[in-house]
């Protein structure tokens, strides 16, 4: 299964939400950090929040924030260093649980992915994208039953994640089930088009399901 399956620019996404969400109200190192992330100014984001979490060393979104821009520069464990310090501070910070699931996946630590998804979706059980990407984990587990409840739960909660039709068509190619593997990938096409660089990977997986 591709990689591409998880299309982080989606998944961080969701992080970055919770992240305005905190900054909302803000003065100060967080507020200039946040606005820092936003401008893509990841190292000038590190300092800020390094600057409020001295301030005050027990505020869980400082650590959520500095993770969030450990990850975008590609500092994978400093990142998961502080989102797992955002969850001891606050135990229901489930984007940060949801922030250590996708880089576990990056490293390819997929069953630390898989738990870490799973504390984030038991925290925030209606959020489709926790759903997406937990199936995700599941898939590169080849745990292909697994992945395709959670697929399938994705889309329930959000019946517009194009990137789900897209996972859950995959498993059921590889399960051997040709005709709902195509109704998910033209579900795919339809909702999000090539906006993932992924319409020709698709119509290949279609022609190898008409070729049988």
């Amino acid at each position: 299964m591709k990689k591409r399956l998880l299309v982080l620019s989606v998944a961080l996404a969701i992080l970055m939400s919770a992240s305005a969400a905190y900054a909302v109200g803000e003065q100060g190192f967080v507020k200039t950090a946040y606005n820092a992330i936003m401008n893509k100014d990841y190292i000038t984001a590190v300092e800020n929040y390094s600057k409020a979490i001295e301030k005050q060393a027990d505020y869980a979104p400082s650590y959520y924030g500095r993770g969030l821009a450990y990850s975008y520069l590609g500092k994978l464990n400093e990142s998961n260093t502080d989102f797992q310090k955002a969850v001891e501070i606050d135990s229901k910070y489930h984007q940060a649980y949801y922030g250590m699931g996708l880089n576990y996946t990056k490293l390819g630590k997929y069953s630390d992915a898989e738990a870490a998804f799973k504390k984030a979706i038991e925290l925030d059980p209606n959020n489709s994208g926790y759903y997406y990407a937990c199936a995700n984990a599941h898939a590169y587990l080849l745990q292909n039953d697994k992945a395709l409840v959670a697929y399938t739960k994705s889309i329930e909660l959000d019946p517009n994640n194009g990137l789900a039709y897209y996972g859950r068509a995959v498993i059921h190619k590889i399960s051997g089930r040709g005709d709902s593997a195509m109704a998910d990938f033209d579900k795919y096409l339809e909702l999000n088009g090539n906006n993932d660089n992924l319409e020709a990977e698709v119509i290949r997986l279609k022609k190898e399901i008409t070729a049988k």
